[in-house]
């Protein structure tokens, strides 16, 4: 899906701020968006990433790097995927009501504004109100993989059984 999230939900613009060659600030060309659907999750969108702390600015990059920064903007479905990368990521709600579940079973719902800073932990998010649309954006910087409970922790990433329902939203 090119410059759309999910259905109902309204296009998402990116604007680079840059210099001009006489070192004014400019708001650079940005190509659309490219929202990505995710099987059981919903759509993702990557709006900019960093390879590094230091750069020269001279390109856009727009794909995955390691080590570095990603912005992402994330529509959700009703179900979510429990996973583990291996960042820490600061979410932020900012359309709908969304469920942040752990792997214990604990769960919070945030509301637009509401955030979250998660450090490598196992959780899936899901649109707590099922009929309506929800994205958050969300800041991802990879980390050196550390140890809990005596064990170095993975990148996990599992399946869901497929869907019972067809995912539709009305606003």
């Amino acid at each position: 899906m090119v410059g759309a999230g999910a259905a109902g939900l309204k296009h998402c613009k990116r604007y680079i701020a840059a210099h001009n060659q006489d070192g004014k600030s400019i708001y650079a060309e940005s190509p659309e968006q490219v929202f990505n659907a995710v099987p059981n999750f919903g759509g993702m969108a990557r709006a900019y990433c960093q390879a590094n702390g230091r750069t020269s600015f001279k390109k856009t990059n727009i794909v995955p790097t390691e080590p570095g920064a990603n912005l992402l903007v994330v529509d959700l479905e009703p179900d979510g995927t429990m996973h583990r990368t291996i960042s820490i990521d600061f979410s932020i709600c900012c359309i709908g009501e969304i469920d942040h579940e752990l792997d214990g079973g604990e769960k919070v719902r945030l509301h637009p504004g509401d955030h979250i800073i998660q450090r490598g932990t196992m959780h899936r998010w899901l649109n707590a109100l099922k009929t309506n649309p929800a994205r958050f954006v969300a800041c991802t910087i990879p980390c050196v993989p550390f140890d809990i409970a005596g064990k170095e922790l993975e990148e996990i990433h599992i399946p869901n059984p497929a869907p019972t329902h067809e995912v539709t939203f009305s606003l």
